[in-house]
């Protein structure tokens, strides 16, 4: 067999390598479920993105598992990675990378898409508080150099309760860091590069910190609302008429309430995740080779005849990664009880934060350049195949041209299966977040979730006598 053909068959199966993505859809389904035993094992799979290039993947998955099961310490050591990780990736081109320009996009190491890096500085700001409220780092097993570990459960002193505090804040200006970054970097006023929950939640932490500074800063992230709105946000079909209305009502209480005084001011604030992300899912797209390609890498008699054999027939295709569009987010109203049973507050959720709907315009922006890529990288695989195998043909040698067939075959199979879609996502990103705040009284209460008539989450919690108190509430089977 040829040296050219070898060489190309030794690179296609190379990358052909990849993980199906099953184990991962069954993680998804597990934690939507509630089974949460089941989610875990799952991580343990080999096809759980265990690969190098996939392990900003994984680590975006476990922080989120622990985060869901309250491990916020074991949930922050996978964020805390995973943001080293995607910085350190952003920070290098991978144009000129072999992975790029021969084999799969799954070989290719996966920082996270950009709502991906953004929302997870959310995910680090809220763990870190939620770290700091409660004041302990549970007990968890951890694995070094083979052998397990048992981490004991361990109580914070008041210095490591305000170096999460701290920390918290210090993850919102990360965030806006990140997101300056991506403004200065694109010309596309279409590609993601602000978040509304960077202004919303933003404001938030900056509100609870409490110096005057801080409040100056949280009542620009508001005034902010309206605007990006109309830019970022003005083809979001959740955030339009009422929804978008309800958000720049919501901005501008806000706002005010930063400056009202102890016996005024809403010191309960929920934070409120629904539903999954949807998924990003494998599109087959037909592709043609013009002959000129072909021929543009040799013109002699026996090459052209050889083409003439192997190109009839033969079927060519890729498939790209999508985002199914999704459907509106739906309206949801949170009511709150007192121990009596009497109910104190009824107000609708104020949708901050779309997510799949942001999922859904960065694919629907990129899915022609995607498609475009992709059959450049391909036409150069194809033209390769091509030449090799017709290395093989011998006009006076009718075994040759059956060789060159199959050869040519063989390689379109493995081109295929090198091409696979990028799947790789954040699964467990939630659908949309909500967010509402309120001026309750001290004591203990229960509330419930009401989403088209029925009850999706209930719950209770107490306010005592901090200055914030947040109810973080996740729902992903909504």
């Amino acid at each position: 067999m040829p040296k050219r053909l070898v060489v190309l068959l030794m690179l296609l199966c190379v990358s052909a390598c990849g993980h199906t993505g099953t184990e991962h859809a069954r993680f998804v389904d597990a934690v939507r479920g509630g089974d949460m035993e089941t989610a875990y094992r799952l991580t343990r799979d080999d096809d759980f993105y265990t690969d190098s290039a996939s392990l900003n993947a994984r680590w975006f998955e476990l922080g989120s598992y622990h985060y869901l099961n309250g491990e916020y310490c074991q949930a922050l050591r996978y964020f805390d990675q995973a943001r080293e990780r995607a910085k350190e990736l952003y920070t290098k081109s991978l144009s000129r990378s072999f992975a790029a320009q021969f084999a799969g996009d799954g070989l290719i190491p996966y920082a996270g898409e950009k709502y991906e890096q953004s929302m997870l500085r959310f995910y680090q700001s809220l763990t870190h508080y939620l770290l700091s409220k409660r004041g302990y780092c549970e007990a968890y097993e951890t694995e070094e150099d083979g052998e397990k570990k048992l981490i004991e459960k361990r109580d914070f002193d008041a210095a490591e309760k305000r170096l999460h505090f701290n920390a918290a804040r210090a993850s919102i200006l990360d965030w806006n860091s990140l997101l300056t970054t991506f403004t200065r970097e694109s010309d596309d006023k279409d590609e993601f590069h602000q978040d509304m929950l960077a202004k919303t939640w933003g404001a938030e932490m900056h509100d609870i910190y409490g110096s005057n500074g801080d409040r100056q800063i949280a009542r620009q992230l508001y005034r902010d609302v309206p605007k990006l709105l109309e830019s970022d946000y003005a083809g979001a079909p959740s955030l339009q008429s009422e929804n978008g209305e309800k958000l720049k009502a919501y901005a501008k209480t806000k706002g005010a309430d930063l400056y009202a005084g102890d016996a005024k001011k809403e010191n309960v604030r929920f934070v409120v995740k629904v539903g999954l992300i949807a998924p990003k899912k494998a599109e087959k797209i037909d592709f043609t080779i013009p002959l000129s390609a072909f021929l543009a890498s040799g013109s002699g008699n026996d090459f052209v005849s050889c083409l003439g054999m192997i190109l009839p027939g033969q079927r060519i295709s890729f498939e790209i990664a999508s985002v199914p569009e999704p459907a509106k987010v739906a309206d949801y109203r949170l009511t709150v009880a007192n121990a009596a049973g009497k109910r104190v507050a009824d107000a609708p959720l104020v949708l901050t934060a779309p997510v799949s709907e942001t999922a859904y315009k960065e694919f629907k922006r990129r899915r022609a350049g995607l498609i475009s890529a992709r059959g450049a990288r391909l036409t150069g695989k194809y033209v390769s195949a091509a030449v090799a195998a017709c290395s093989l043909y011998n006009k006076d040698n009718a075994l040759s041209m059956l060789m060159a067939y199959g050869a040519f075959a063989g390689s379109l199979r493995l081109i295929e299966s090198s091409e696979y879609a990028d799947t790789r996502y954040w699964g467990l990103l939630p659908n949309a977040v909500l967010q509402l705040s309120l001026r309750l009284k001290k004591g203990d209460y229960t509330g419930e979730v009401v989403s088209g008539g029925k009850t999706v989450k209930t719950f209770s919690f107490t306010v005592d006598d901090s200055r914030a108190v947040l109810v973080d509430l996740n729902i992903p089977d909504a």
